[in-house]
């Protein structure tokens, strides 16, 4: 590994994936790290890296890509949309001989699955880079809160931190972590957005107004936690709402913003009814919406900002064994939403996110009256930002946010 490098949680399934599989697609949004895990993680540190930044390669991927893609046995190619030939090569490759090992990443994700999709279907895995999870940053390895075990006689004070407002705002993507002045990070972020902006959606021309597109992704910013009301972002926008889908499309598939369905029985229910929107990082939620790190925030935007770094963190960690996540909401009567449930083997998880430093027994109220709508229910979370494990019920537990 490299000097400096915090390990990923993702890297032992990519090492798992690559023992079967004779291509790895490892995607992302910018600056999650990508390249620095394959150069930094075994065995892939010791493969021959080609990334298509390089002119050289690239001009031989575009030229030659046959010849590009039987160079190596074992091999990682990076910024592969670049050259979308050379993945036809990977193709006949992989055909003509199945132990060959391809591992392929990039940036711009719209370009590389589809791709992807139509020249390696059926012969690849697909993962996903998430910034760094709170463990992560702590060099820590996951703690398994999925499983109700986890709480089994904890229930006593800890020495955990509370998720400072810097935090929030200075976000999570490997560079800027090592950041600790705000203006730093603030310029830091201004850097990241035009970058995306020049470089990727130039790349993807499906944009022809950047100032209508930065507006969007300010409103959906400043909406991160909430249900999706692209009436309202097309009319303060002053675009249309087919406009408004196509820019959340391109914001979901760039790995920027992610779509959370609500839990339903009936899959096609679950597609139809309105999903809520997540900022990937608060840090660029921050940033989009004006916020500086000295700034102070206000209590509701600082509750909308924990829920999404509570997302981030339950996303990453999901990932690790293929779990489901959504939402779950009751209408009519008394009505109810819980934050997050996740489907694990069968049985769900429920969780709730309160960004105070006290965990209460109201909190759990909610899980309480909707934890019959799930058919196995193992057990109910409720993250803050506090510093004990507490239980507030029957296999009910507040859990700190810095525990996760």
């Amino acid at each position: 590994m490299t000097t400096d490098y915090r390990p990923r949680w993702l890297a032992e399934k990519l090492r798992e994936g690559v023992k079967f599989s004779p291509a790895v697609v490892l995607s992302g949004a910018r600056q999650t790290g990508k390249s620095t895990l394959l150069q930094s993680e075994a065995p892939f540190n010791d493969w021959p890296y080609l990334t298509l930044d390089d002119l050289d390669t690239r001009e031989t991927a575009e030229k030659d890509p046959g010849r590009l893609a039987a160079l190596h046995d074992r091999v990682v190619i990076d910024e592969v949309q670049k050259a979308p030939g050379l993945l036809a090569a990977v193709k006949v490759q992989v055909d003509r001989d199945r132990r060959r090992r391809f591992v392929l990443s990039g940036s711009a994700n719209l370009l590389l699955m589809k791709k992807v999709t139509e020249s390696l279907a059926g012969r690849c895995l697909y993962f996903d880079l998430m910034p760094f999870s709170l463990g992560e940053e702590e060099l820590k390895a996951p703690g398994d809160w999925l499983d109700p075990a986890f709480f089994e006689n904890r229930y006593r004070p800890g020495s955990i931190g509370s998720i400072s407002d810097f935090r929030l705002c200075r976000g999570a993507l490997p560079p800027v972590v090592y950041l600790k002045k705000p203006a730093h990070v603030a310029d830091w972020w201004r850097g990241y957005t035009r970058t995306y902006l020049e470089r990727d959606l130039r790349d993807i021309s499906q944009v022809t107004n950047l100032s209508d597109f930065r507006k969007v992704m300010a409103l959906l910013a400043s909406s991160s936690g909430q249900i999706i009301n692209q009436t309202n972002i097309a009319r303060a926008a002053a675009i249309s709402q087919a406009t408004v889908g196509r820019y959340i499309d391109l914001l979901e598939i760039t790995g920027l913003f992610v779509r959370l369905f609500p839990y339903s029985k009936n899959i096609r229910k679950r597609m139809v009814k309105s999903p809520k929107i997540y900022c990937i990082d608060t840090g660029l939620a921050c940033s989009l919406t004006g916020m500086a790190p000295t700034d102070e925030l206000s209590a509701e935007f600082r509750g909308q900002l924990f829920e999404t770094l509570a997302f981030q963190n339950v996303l990453v960690r999901t990932a690790l064994e293929g779990a489901k996540i959504f939402y779950l909401r009751k209408l009519g009567g008394l009505e109810r939403e819980v934050d997050f449930v996740v489907e694990r083997g069968g049985r769900f998880v429920t969780i709730e996110v309160k960004s105070s430093k006290q965990v209460r027994f109201k909190d759990a109220e909610s899980m309480l009256a909707l934890k019959d709508l799930l058919p196995k229910w193992s057990h109910g979370i409720v993250l803050y930002n506090g510093a004990e494990i507490v239980k507030l019920g029957d296999r009910i537990y507040g859990l700190p946010m810095a525990m996760i």
